[in-house]
């Protein structure tokens, strides 16, 4: 037998109705108590407007940030073959961009895949990026420009439920055209 509304309020069959609403009223107003302290979190530093070294602006990158008091980043390797930056918040990882050069002829989807571990739900349609709410690969075809290696981009999210796939395509086709602009085969 399951439990009933007069047990769970432990009201008795004799008790007026008029006498139950008081008590369900502090049990809802209880509960959404707590779900009110969720949503009075905020955002206690500001949003960065770069990715490390490159600048992508703050709309871009807010999409991912969660509620915390302090931001942090922090970069890793060089020009070459593996490039990272992280970007986190009160010493938890929620944002992750990396740089790698991998052999041509991989396509993103494969990429992401076998090698930045992101289930990609959505491609663009040149096939040249793919995307879900957590994460994204693209690559840039560094071959075609004479260089013995293609470079693949990638980002990953790490703050569940904070931001949707279509952010995740902002940011790393925002990501891939600041990028271009450097000239990153180059550095192959």
């Amino acid at each position: 037998m399951g439990i009933g509304w007069r047990q769970v309020v432990n009201v008795k069959p004799s008790m007026p109705i008029g006498a139950v609403f008081p008590l369900v009223a502090v049990l809802l107003f209880s509960v959404s108590g707590c779900a009110g302290k969720d949503r009075e979190e905020k955002r206690e530093y500001a949003v960065p407007e770069s990715l490390c070294d490159l600048t992508v602006g703050a709309e871009v990158i807010a999409p991912f940030m969660p509620p915390g008091k302090k931001v942090h980043q922090s970069e890793d390797g060089g020009p070459g073959s593996i490039w990272s930056c992280e970007i986190s918040v009160d010493g938890e990882e929620v944002l992750r961009v990396a740089r790698e050069v991998w052999e041509p002829g991989w396509s993103a989807r494969r990429f992401a895949s076998s090698q930045a571990y992101v289930e990609p739900e959505h491609e663009a349609a040149d096939k040249s990026y793919v995307y879900s709410d957590r994460g994204a690969v693209t690559v840039l075809r560094c071959t075609a420009k004479g260089e013995k290696w293609d470079l693949f981009l990638k980002a990953k999210a790490r703050n569940e439920g904070v931001a949707d796939a279509k952010a995740m395509e902002k940011l790393i086709t925002t990501y891939r055209t600041e990028l271009e602009k450097r000239d990153p085969c180059a550095d192959i």
